[in-house]
């Protein structure tokens, strides 16, 4: 009898331990819940909570940085981007998925030849993945220089076409080129696949495109599309914007 108490406060102490231990991360399972949601304040303030309660684990400290992002709040996404980016090893492949954050973060800031330098010293170090050769294609193509867009976004849609954003990467920068037939092409290849983008920017590009190309109804149409996808602090056009471009051909 007194081995089996004995028993029940030892376990006792080892579940008190764990959850003083863990009691950071245990609060950062509500947050995933409501990321997961898209509520990104709810996650960031849960996040917010179990950071102050403390030892809250690295994957966790990058999200609340992401979550940060994803509301707007620059600063304090910048602070917890760099906190968590000193955790891990130069040019460690951890490192680099820190600094593509950080980039965005910068292009949010308005400072879009940061956000390009940044990105283009993680590739000169060897780093490439589909989400470096995403932000880096957007970067380009939104900079004066529609042949190094153009010639980048090629590159990407090499290393994966099957990625939706890349694709409508090459599509954008064709068109920023006035090459809308061949922009009209990736998009009309990306449109058949069984699994469509789910964000507006495809739709949205695909519409001037067409309406280019001289076929307004359709690119009217396209453009009414992609108000019905969902817009974030990340989406490179506004819903105003494209609503306003819509508005312009159906008044």
């Amino acid at each position: 009898m007194i081995f089996g108490i004995e028993l029940w406060r030892i376990t006792l102490i080892v579940v008190l331990i764990f959850l003083v231990v863990q009691r950071a991360n245990l609060v950062a399972v509500a947050a995933k819940a409501q990321y997961r949601k898209e509520d990104y304040e709810g996650a960031r303030k849960l996040l917010r909570i179990a950071d102050k309660v403390g030892n809250l684990n690295t994957n966790n400290k990058l999200l609340l940085g992401y979550t940060c992002l994803r509301c707007g709040r620059l600063e304090e996404a910048r602070v917890q981007f760099n906190l968590a980016m000193n955790l891990f090893p130069r040019d460690s492949a951890e490192r680099n998925r820190v600094r593509n954050l950080l980039s965005l973060v910068s292009w949010k800031e308005g400072n879009l030849t940061d956000a390009i330098e940044i990105l283009e010293d993680v590739m000169a170090s060897g780093y490439c993945t589909t989400q470096i050769y995403q932000n880096l294609g957007i970067f380009y193509n939104l900079t004066e220089d529609k042949e190094k867009a153009l010639t980048f976004n090629q590159e990407a849609y090499a290393y994966n076409e099957d990625d939706a954003i890349i694709c409508d990467n090459l599509a954008d920068a064709y068109a920023s080129c006035g090459e809308y037939q061949k922009a009209a092409e990736v998009y009309e290849q990306l449109m058949a696949r069984p699994i469509k983008p789910d964000f507006p920017e495809a739709y949205y590009g695909y519409g001037k495109v067409l309406i280019a190309l001289g076929k307004k109804e359709e690119g009217v149409s396209m453009i009414g599309q992609s108000l019905t996808k969902p817009f974030s602090y990340l989406s490179i056009c506004s819903r105003e914007e494209v609503q306003a471009l819509y508005q312009q051909y159906t008044d």
